[in-house]
This record gives C-alpha cells, sequence and structure tokens, in this order.
C-alpha cells in the first residue's frame, strides 16, 4: 500500500479520535478512548463497595476487550474491508451517542466509544509507516520529542521522518478535538453525529482508492495492446 496513502488515512483516523476524545470528555466528563480511567474507576468502586459501578466499569472493559479481539480476529480470518468496517462502525456509534439521554449513567454514556475507538486503533494503529495511535495522544508525543531528539544528535533524515509523522498525528488530533469542542458548545449531544461526516470522509477515501486500483488491474483487450 502506498506509504503516502496510508498516512492519509491515519490523519483522518487522528482527526475522528479527537473529535470523539473532545466528545466524551465534554459530554460524558471522561476520555472513552481508553480504558485507564474505566479500570481505575472499577478498581475505586469495588474497593469503595460501590458495586453497581464497579460492575459497569467491568462492563465497559469487556466491551472495549470485545472489539479490540473482533477487530483482530476479523483482520486475520474476516473477508471484509477492516477500514471500512471500522468507519461502519463509528458512524453507528456516533448515531448511538447522539441519541443517548443526557442523564445516563457517565460510563454507560462511553460505552459506544469504547467500541469504536477500540476498532479504530486496531485497523489504523499501524500503518504510514510506524505504530501510532490515532485516538489519543501520549505516546505520539513522547514519540515526536524522542525523534526531534535523535535528530539533533545524529541529522539523520529517517528521525526527522518519524517526527514529521507523530506530530502530524498530534496535529489532526487536537483539529478533531477543536472541531469537538465548538461542536459540543454548540449542539450538545447532538454534536455526535457530526463525527459521521469524518468517517465519511474517510471511507470515501478507501472506496476511490479501491476502485482506481481495480481500473488499473483490469486486463488490457488484445486491440487496446495493437494500438
Amino acid at each position: 500500500m502506498d506509504l503516502r496513502y496510508e498516512r492519509v488515512l491515519h490523519r483522518i483516523a487522528a482527526l475522528i479520535g479527537g473529535f470523539a476524545g473532545a466528545y466524551t470528555v465534554l459530554i460524558r466528563l471522561n476520555l472513552g478512548s481508553s480504558q485507564t480511567m474505566n479500570l481505575l474507576e472499577m478498581l475505586t468502586g469495588l474497593l469503595g463497595k460501590d458495586y453497581l459501578q464497579a460492575v459497569l466499569h467491568f462492563i465497559g472493559m469487556l466491551l472495549y476487550a470485545g472489539a479490540v479481539f473482533t477487530a483482530v480476529y476479523l483482520s486475520k480470518k474476516g473477508r471484509i474491508d477492516m477500514k471500512l468496517f471500522s468507519m461502519a462502525v463509528n458512524a453507528a456509534g456516533f448515531i448511538v451517542l447522539g441519541l443517548l439521554p443526557a442523564d445516563i449513567n457517565r460510563c454507560v454514556g462511553l460505552y459506544p466509544t469504547f467500541v469504536m475507538m477500540s476498532i479504530q486503533w486496531v485497523v489504523f494503529g499501524s500503518i504510514g509507516g510506524y505504530a501510532s495511535s490515532p485516538i489519543f495522544s501520549t505516546n505520539n508525543l513522547r514519540q515526536t520529542v524522542g525523534a526531534l531528539a535523535e535528530y539533533v544528535c545524529d541529522h539523520k533524515n529517517e528521525h526527522l521522518d518519524k517526527a514529521k509523522y507523530f506530530a502530524g498525528t498530534l496535529l489532526f488530533f487536537h483539529l478533531g478535538a477543536v472541531g469537538g469542542f465548538f461542536a459540543c458548545k454548540a449542539l450538545g449531544i447532538k454534536a455526535a453525529f457530526l463525527g459521521i461526516i469524518p468517517c465519511a470522509a474517510l471511507a470515501a477515501v478507501v472506496l476511490v482508492s479501491e476502485y482506481a486500483k481495480s481500473t488499473n488491474d483490469l486486463p488490457i483487450e488484445a486491440n487496446e495492446m495493437d494500438i
């Protein structure tokens, strides 16, 4: 697969990840793209004898883990385009997010993103030449700074390319977060519906690329060969 094409897909995925991250932080007061807080709150709920919360967070963990398992299994054994599958899951998830009531349990309100973002991470996390999460920032920031430090030390272009790649991921993730911020301020819970737009854009890029590839792979007719 063309490296530039992969990086375009990764940038759009990071944009979606940033939008979803800002949405869950502003609407559900937690980051629905990872399990760190979910697992900690499950533990504190258990230790604090708030067993209902512990169970709800445990279900969230199962959803996240189940989505990762499904994505990995389908990528190995399935016959579907995982990029399109991920975007279909995202679109459905954003619709569900936009329809959930405002007073629903905070953890339950994160369930759709637990599924959406875990699948997106599996599908888009290792394209473009590097392993880079398109759903949160910590490792991308570390990799950017680390690659810059390496470039300052040895001036190798490969380290500069790495720094640009991870910095680009950070940029697009936070552009998505900016969009999520203003969407949430304007539309509240219904802002989730706008998340469908970049998902459709990424799917369109994949479909156009696949169409172009299939056209180029068509056999040349005999009369065309004689021209």
